[in-house]
């Protein structure tokens, strides 16, 4: 086998058999070529490379100022909105909480208005039963005081009669 200096790509083979006269040689040239997978792989790579360029290109472009100021209006419409909306949701809820105390204050004053009331019958009754009390003591005191001005008439009586004075202490 021998190789061509100047055709890296051509070998030569030389085979040389002895026939009964003389010997034949034969030569075979082979054309040796790269394996052309590289090239395949390069072009491969090559041609995603401009598709993701044509891709990157014909991509529509970012927002413009104007979008974001867009955007940015909008964002602040709706901060404005929901902070509205929270402000209508605290301000029922505000509403709620007086109603609850008022109903709560008026519970409380019939409470104590009740209670006032009752401790003024107390009071009251309180009242009219020392009175009571009072004129039933004063009635007690008359009627021992009339029985006695009775037993001094009577012994007065008996006296001027001449009788036995009666006992002072004995009932008549």
């Amino acid at each position: 086998m021998t190789i061509d200096p100047l055709d890296p790509d051509v070998t030569e083979v030389r085979t040389t058999y002895d026939s009964v006269g003389a010997p034949v040689t034969e030569v075979r040239r082979t054309l040796v070529r790269s394996p052309s997978a590289g090239w395949w792989v390069a072009g491969l790579v090559a041609v995603i490379a401009i598709l993701a360029l044509v891709y990157l290109l014909a991509r529509p472009a970012g927002p413009t100022a104007a979008d974001q100021a867009a955007s940015a209006d909008r964002a602040v419409v709706n901060a404005a909105d929901q902070g509205r909306a929270e402000g209508m949701a605290e301000g029922a809820q505000n509403v709620q909480n007086a109603q609850s105390a008022a109903a709560l204050t008026q519970g409380n004053a019939a409470v104590l208005s009740q209670s006032n009331a009752q401790a003024a019958m107390q009071a009251s009754q309180n009242t009219l039963q020392i009175e009571a009390d009072r004129a039933a003591a004063a009635r007690a005191q008359a009627e021992r005081a009339a029985n006695q001005a009775a037993a001094s008439a009577a012994a007065a009586r008996n006296a001027a009669a001449g009788g036995n004075p009666p006992d002072a202490d004995a009932p008549q």
